[in-house]
């Protein structure tokens, strides 16, 4: 009999098959032996929230058949975390989690297809405390029953948290007595994602998280519902009873009300803080340099929900104090700018800052012609940057404007990642062709042009550890252009995504040839190609010739 492996080897082969998400080949080790069955279900469960099950699949395309089967796993994913904490399975799942999406608990019990024998199932046994309905009438007078949902995830939550020693992270629509209770028996909770911000208005929330989870380092929220309170000055009294310096994440995702107080607050954990994602209204943005303080900060995303404002030009002190605050944020690395009028203006002085090596960069609603110096500062970062997202409006570009955004383009040889979104296509095949042959790196390209022909793809056919391409702009490809593009993929490119967003009508390929396209794809590299052909914006796609 050939000697067992210790367990810590086990747990190790395990956690990097989590690490890969390999969720089938974790289930079959699971099912090998009892002694591999613990290892293996503790890292299967722990990684629950990564299954390709949640959210009903990615795949929105599939079958009807597919669809109801992946809902009826989703389901019985649940149902065995649930039916553990009520100690009716032979392994105590919930014990292993970390992470309690509630989010995606919400999206099953809502499914078009978490009907019939799924729910019949789901909410079977012990499971059936929480078959909770409420009757709606319709205008027609119709009275059907519907489940209510969220008093079924918090009866769930209620349940589930007094079996979840190692959980670190809760995410939903949280309610405020749910988080005073729970709060005491998760002593390593260290995130929130609330679909509501509202619960932050009791204190008995604040001092609860600040009793019970010592750990707690991250917030995000993506609305706050109650519009009768003073909601920055809300958020700065949570915030001022966190320990300090120990938040690290602070996300808005919508504009909640956060204005100078919540800011002047987060100067309390300046030297933790390491990622912070806003989303500001015009009210707020001019509040932004009191975060002066938080020079740790290795991401920043600033989203300008109303987009209204150039501060450049309006108020120019404020804009001067923000680009001498994140001068001084040398650990930067991870740089968003969302319907930010200023987002250029701002970043090119801090491209020329020897001290920060930018690794991602995304900037919209820009206007190209005005930022010559942006464009050649970009240069600056071509040691560091692996990803760049540009999107802007390119009217009154001349070809000098052009020519100098092309030039530094080429320079950022390390790119893995390139994103050009630039209304009024102005790159021309020449252009494209350089840009490509400059960056071999590449593993995910979107570009628009005018006219883009075969010459293109022979260049984008050179990447040989490209994965995922779309063309935006007016494209005019040739079978035979496309089969020698996919003649020339290698094992670098496998799984290979080919967009064609606007195929020109006057050269568009019949269903017959993309189809050919499509199998050649498939056998080659094991990839997709989407082709969809241009319509004129101006003319209804019901409308016929007859017309």
């Amino acid at each position: 009999m050939a000697p067992a492996l210790p367990d810590d080897i086990l747990h190790l082969l395990c956690e990097e098959l989590a690490l890969q998400e390999r969720f089938d080949t974790l289930f079959s080790c699971a099912c090998a032996s009892r002694g591999f069955a613990v290892p293996a279900l503790t890292h299967l469960y722990r990684s629950h929230h990564l299954a390709p099950v949640r959210g009903g699949g990615d795949d929105e395309a599939v079958p009807l058949a597919t669809k109801q089967l992946t809902v009826q796993r989703w389901s019985i994913l649940w149902r065995s975390i649930i039916a553990s904490s009520l100690d009716d399975t032979l392994f105590p799942y919930c014990r292993y989690i970390k992470t309690l999406d509630f989010r995606d608990l919400y999206m099953l019990l809502d499914d078009d297809q978490f009907k019939g024998k799924v729910t019949k199932y789901f909410f079977a046994g012990l499971l059936s405390r929480f078959h909770l309905t409420l009757n709606i009438t319709y205008p027609s007078g119709r009275k059907v029953k519907r489940l209510d949902i969220v008093p079924i995830i918090d009866a769930i939550g209620e349940v589930v948290t007094q079996h979840t020693p190692m959980l670190e992270k809760i995410s939903g629509e949280l309610l405020t007595h749910a988080l005073i209770r729970w709060s005491p028996r998760l002593p390593r909770l260290e995130a929130l994602e609330m679909f509501d911000g509202s619960p932050l208005q009791d204190e008995l929330v604040h001092s609860s998280i600040q009793q019970h989870c010592p750990q707690f380092n991250s917030l995000s929220i993506f609305t706050w519902s109650a519009q009768d309170c003073d909601r920055d000055h809300m958020f700065s009294k949570f915030i001022g009873t966190i320990r300090p310096q120990s938040l690290r994440m602070i996300e808005t995702i919508r504009d909640i009300g956060t204005g100078a107080e919540t800011f002047l607050a987060l100067n309390n954990h300046s030297e933790s803080l390491k990622d912070l994602r806003l989303c500001v209204s015009d009210d707020t943005l001019p509040h932004l340099s009191l975060l002066q303080g938080c020079t740790a900060l290795e991401a920043l995303r600033i989203e300008d929900s109303n987009g209204m404002i150039n501060l450049e030009k309006t108020q120019n002190d404020v804009f001067l104090e923000m680009i001498d605050w994140l001068r001084k944020c040398s650990n930067l690395r991870r740089l968003s700018f969302t319907k930010l009028l200023s987002a250029a203006c701002i970043v090119a002085p801090l491209l020329m800052e020897d001290s920060i090596k930018l690794r991602r960069l995304e900037i919209d609603s820009y206007m190209p012609k005005d930022n010559r110096i942006f464009h050649q500062a970009l240069a600056h970062q071509r040691a560091s940057l692996r990803i760049l997202s540009l999107s802007g409006d390119t009217e009154g570009m001349f070809r000098d404007d052009i020519d100098i955004l092309v030039d530094s383009l080429k320079q950022l040889t390390q790119l893995r990642e390139l994103r050009l979104l630039l209304v009024q296509e102005v790159f021309q095949d020449e252009h494209l062709i350089s840009i490509i042959d400059n960056l071999p790196r590449l593993e995910d390209l979107y570009v628009s042009g005018l006219e883009i022909k075969d010459g293109v793809l022979d260049a984008v056919g050179g990447l040989r550890n490209l994965r995922s391409v779309a063309f935006s702009g007016i494209s005019k490809f040739t079978t035979d252009g496309l089969f020698d593009f996919i003649d020339r993929l290698g094992p670098g490119n496998l799984g290979m995504r080919v967009m064609v967003d606007m195929a020109d009508p006057d050269t568009l390929l019949t269903d017959d040839e993309v189809a050919l396209v499509r199998d050649s794809l498939v056998e080659k590299v094991g990839g997709t190609l989407e082709y969809t052909p241009w319509r004129d914006p101006n003319v209804s796609e019901f409308e016929g010739e007859s017309d």
